[in-house]
């Protein structure tokens, strides 16, 4: 047992259930697949995503430079197809379309899986594929990882001051109709201004941090903070170690991220998005990925005490440690999210 939890905390994390709102795990079964190795979900990924009670996983499809802008769309449908395969060879794990899909796989004793992208380059310049891919799941969406796409700019474009294009606020609407989340993590401070002002629906941050306290782009003025709960969304921390603190981050200082939006605008209006990508890339992933764009800062992601889902115990301990109640946790953990998910998803 680590020492940073106990069997009761470990108890009562899976006692709750967790959402992790921010997950590479399409990647990871990509690469397996392509290695010849089939059913990798149930054999490989089950098991640490039951170790920290999770019963909620929102999976990622993330396009790397290289594949763009050609390559994007097949890769995605590369990556949708070897997660809903894997699904459909894992009873335990299903996809969730609706909060009622969500509520039911958690009373199962299952874990709901929620697709999302993470950028728009797969969309081309229409919205044509985001109808399709809608079909297939889709069911939460940010314009941006870090570049600029055809929709908006990305957090490596903020010194450019773009935002939404044209075509974006037009898939802003669009999402709306449909019933797709609106996530800026990973969007320019203009980009996400842009959504915020432009979307009558909830916005969540699936995965930032507090700019506050690490100054840095992929994380959240306390304007932008507020603005999202305002809208009836949240802000999912992250656990990578560069937007947490610029040396030596730990659990504690990742829970302070936790205190500052709870004191700012209450515990209604934070969650967790996990982006265990160290995991996914020790899985195997990291020989189809190239490096995370040279020159972007990203920096060190993982950080010790904190590094898979079998670890999410040790936050509960911190959290206990700082007065929150298993009410409180609820609410971070589990409720927040399924509040925005009946919101813009349906019950």
């Amino acid at each position: 047992m680590s020492m940073h939890f106990t069997d009761s905390d470990v108890q009562m994390t899976r006692r709750i259930g967790f959402a992790d709102l921010h997950s590479d795990l399409p990647l990871g079964l990509l690469k397996r697949r392509f290695d010849g190795h089939e059913g990798t979900l149930a054999t490989e990924w089950l098991p640490r995503l039951s170790a920290g009670g999770v019963n909620l996983v929102v999976c990622a499809i993330y396009i790397d430079s290289i594949f763009l802008p050609e390559g994007a769309l097949r890769r995605a449908v590369q990556l949708v197809d070897a997660l809903l395969e894997e699904i459909a060879a894992c009873p335990e794990i299903e996809l969730a379309l609706t909060l009622a899909d969500v509520e039911r796989i958690a009373a199962e004793g299952h874990i709901a899986a929620l697709l999302a992208f993470e950028g728009a380059e797969p969309l081309g310049q229409d919205l044509a594929a985001l109808r399709l891919f809608y079909r297939l799941g889709l069911r939460m969406l940010s314009f941006a990882w870090m570049r600029r796409t055809a929709f908006g700019d990305g957090a490596w474009e903020n010194d450019s001051r773009g935002g939404l294009t044209r075509l974006g606020r037009q898939a802003v609407r669009e999402m709306n109709r449909l019933g797709i989340i609106a996530d800026v993590s990973h969007a320019s401070d203009q980009t996400t201004w842009d959504v915020l002002e432009a979307s009558t629906q909830p916005v969540i941050a699936s995965h930032s941090n507090v700019r506050a306290i690490r100054d840095h782009p992929r994380n959240l003025t306390d304007p932008m903070i507020e603005a999202i709960a305002a809208s009836g969304g949240l802000v999912g921390v992250v656990a990578v170690a560069s937007y947490i603190a610029d040396s030596e981050p730990s659990i504690a200082r990742w829970a302070d991220h936790i205190d500052h939006i709870v004191n700012l605008v209450g515990i209604d209006h934070v969650g967790v998005g996990c982006d265990f990508y160290d995991e996914i890339m020790a899985m195997g992933a990291a020989q189809e990925i190239p490096a995370w764009n040279p020159g972007g800062g990203l920096g060190q992601l993982s950080f010790t005490g904190m590094r898979s889902w079998e670890d999410l115990p040790a936050l509960t301990a911190e959290l206990l440690r700082r007065g929150y109640t298993e009410g409180d946790l609820r609410k971070i953990y589990r409720e927040n999210i399924s509040r925005v998910i009946g919101a813009v998803l349906g019950t």
